[in-house]
């Protein structure tokens, strides 16, 4: 405060940093508002993506106990070791108010099952089923991620909005005030010193 400098300048400099604050404010609140929506919306997502995937896993992992019951554990293990095969993914982003959210695409593998005459129906299902759950997966991790890169901006962006809400636009406007106080003040003495002097020049 020592540092403040007592002159209308330094006013008019003062009313525009407050009234870019002021404008910062609600472009940051908006962002804040608009992220938290986006948020939740995936947040809501999530939550069907796990009950979905909680379904559907359940469903392949009975359609396994069933084979490994026919085949056998070992059997199953050793045949899985044919089926698998690599997958190929695709990772892009989207912009959501400046935030690049994640979207991870599966491409289209065809798969090659060596020892395909030893499979019966149950193992056939199984792998099916298994293999049916990736893509859920998949944009299940999508979303979580995105879910963490918003978290961590609407953090970011509330601390930016608080600081300008309850420190620098205060402080800004309490300096106005002590300068405009100043200055009226300085005006009144002013004046006063004109009357007394006017009053003098008069009586002489």
């Amino acid at each position: 405060m020592a540092r403040l400098k007592l002159t209308r300048m330094e006013l008019l400099k003062l009313k525009v940093k407050r009234k870019l604050a002021e404008k910062g404010y609600r472009l940051l609140k908006q962002k804040r508002d608009t992220l938290v929506m986006e948020f939740f919306g995936t947040l809501k997502e999530i939550q069907a993506l796990r009950k979905g995937f909680g379904q559907n896993f359940s469903k392949a992992q009975k359609a396994m106990q069933r084979a490994q019951a026919l085949q056998g554990q070992p059997d199953v293990a050793r045949l899985a070791l044919g089926t698998a095969s690599g997958v190929e993914l695709e990772q892009t982003t989207r912009n959501v108010m400046g935030v690049q959210v994640p979207i991870i695409d599966l491409k289209p593998v065809e798969h090659q099952w060596y020892g395909y005459y030893e499979f019966t129906v149950e193992l056939d299902e199984a792998v099916a089923l298994h293999r049916e759950l990736l893509p859920d997966l998949l944009k299940l991790i999508e979303k979580q991620l995105a879910l963490r890169k918003l978290a961590d901006e609407i953090r970011k962006t509330k601390r930016r909005v608080n600081s300008l809400e309850y420190i620098a636009i205060p402080r800004l406007k309490h300096e106005e005030k002590l300068i405009t106080l100043k200055l009226e003040e300085l005006e009144r003495e002013s004046f006063s010193r004109l009357k007394v002097i006017k009053a003098k020049s008069e009586n002489k």
